[in-house]
């Protein structure tokens, strides 16, 4: 369990204290400091049992520069053997330079036998060693271990920023069948905010287009590059907006789409646009092009002429007008009067979408239940929220009704499709199915089975 005392009294403190009470100390800025250099402190604590902790968390860090405050702790406490040797253990995994070895050979003079030969044997032993991050093909199996993670998460918090250069060496070997070793290492490079770490997530982004990776490859690196992406949107630097505007109109990427809202980048508008045509972006652009207020009702009335032309003999263009219309009704703009009168004579679910933009009336109220009834989820939502307008009440029974005997709706492509059981029941309850003599839910159920 974690332990939370103050770097100046060492007294024990909330994980949330910013103000020491006992002495007074910022503790708020003390956690800006890395990992390492707390661990390095804790070696001064009077309790033994953190005193240990914090050996061995050098230790599996492999923590650069850390010889010294090891061997002065091991001095410092002369009478404690246990802790003595463990501080061996913790210095026999660090990086070996000058420095290691002149803390080791010091250590010949502890108070302790054990440690004084365990030092002496230590130092006459002593080889160089490379730093972590050195060996290309150790670093690469350590972040392509999948299963030990945690492992390598505690050895790169210990490199801090000396993480970089390794990571982005590891990344630049190019995009691999399984994402998982690249999308773990641009997670560790996004917790490092230096410009260095921000080119190196760049580097990812603006790799090899992914249209001309093998298709074995292309998958994987999609994923890779959308959590790069995400990482980059949350950092200011001056290539940012370009790099979602490259992201979003080469790549496709879910994250770009989403920040193109965030960030409010009304050039991306009509690209956005294009992408309610797109079964997996069009959510995304959707909530964008929300965000996007008036940037996004010019680039829909701009669109809708050619959404218009497409939609006479094209299922996917339909669609994608459908959506645009929903989004430019939920931003409470207005259809103009010449694609409004256009959309009414289209497809059932094209009229109702302009339907929600017209007052009460009973011609809409009969187009808007043909929405409702549909099968696109989006757009019976709409409509049957613009139904609850009290002045389509006149309209609704009889126009329920006659949608109940018709029995059946046409689906986006155009095909005649028996009426869903739970549009059925709704249309009932609407038209008053039992005073009225029409056939009831589990009739017209029937009906559809047969």
């Amino acid at each position: 369990m974690p332990t939370f005392f103050c770097p100046s009294c060492f007294a024990g403190i909330d994980p949330a204290t910013r103000i020491c009470p006992a002495c007074g100390a910022d503790v708020a800025a003390w956690r800006g400091r890395a990992y390492p250099e707390r661990l390095v402190h804790a070696l001064l604590h009077p309790l033994a049992d953190v005193r240990m902790t914090a050996i061995d968390a050098l230790g599996r860090l492999r923590a650069p520069g850390a010889a010294w405050a090891l061997a002065d702790c091991a001095m410092r406490h002369p009478r404690d053997p246990v802790q003595g040797m463990a501080i061996i253990h913790a210095l026999e995994r660090l990086p070996r330079d000058a420095a290691w070895l002149a803390a080791v050979r010091s250590l010949r003079e502890h108070p302790v036998a054990a440690v004084a030969r365990a030092a002496a044997g230590l130092a006459e032993n002593a080889g160089e060693t490379p730093a972590p991050g050195d060996d290309p093909a150790a670093f690469r199996a350590l972040i392509d271990d999948y299963a030990d993670h945690a492992a390598a998460i505690e050895r790169l918090a210990g490199m801090g920023e000396g993480a970089i250069r390794p990571l982005r060496r590891y990344l630049r070997e190019g995009p691999q069948a399984n994402p998982q070793g690249r999308l773990f290492a641009v997670d560790m490079l996004a917790r490092l905010r230096s410009a260095e770490a921000t080119a190196g997530l760049r580097e990812v982004l603006r790799g090899t287009p992914l249209r001309e990776l093998p298709a074995s490859q292309r998958d994987a690196e999609y994923q890779v590059r959308d959590a790069a992406l995400r990482h980059l949107v949350g950092r200011d630097y001056p290539e940012r907006d370009a790099d979602v505007a490259c992201a979003l109109q080469s790549e496709r990427l879910p994250g770009a789409v989403a920040a193109a809202g965030r960030l409010g980048l009304a050039a991306l508008a009509p690209d956005l646009v294009r992408m309610l045509g797109d079964d997996v972006l069009e959510g995304a652009a959707d909530e964008a092009l929300l965000a996007l207020g008036e940037a996004a009702v010019a680039a829909i009335l701009a669109a809708l002429p050619a959404l218009l032309d497409a939609e006479r003999d094209n299922a996917r263009a339909r669609l994608a007008l459908v959506r645009t219309l929903l989004v430019l009704w939920r931003l409470h703009a207005t259809l103009p009067p010449e694609p409004a009168r256009e959309a009414r004579r289209r497809h059932p679910f094209v009229a109702a979408a302009a339907a929600l933009f017209e007052p009460p009336g009973q011609d809409g109220a009969g187009r808007l239940l043909d929405g409702a009834a549909g099968d696109l989820a989006g757009l019976a939502n709409a409509c049957r929220e613009r139904l609850r307008h009290p002045a389509y009440g006149p309209w609704l029974s009889p126009a329920a009704a006659a949608l109940l005997r018709r029995a059946v709706e046409p689906d986006i492509y155009g095909n005649a499709r028996p009426l869903s059981r739970e549009s059925a029941r709704w249309l009932a309850g609407l038209a008053g199915a039992a005073s009225a003599g029409l056939p009831s839910s589990i009739e017209t159920r029937n009906r559809q089975k047969k």
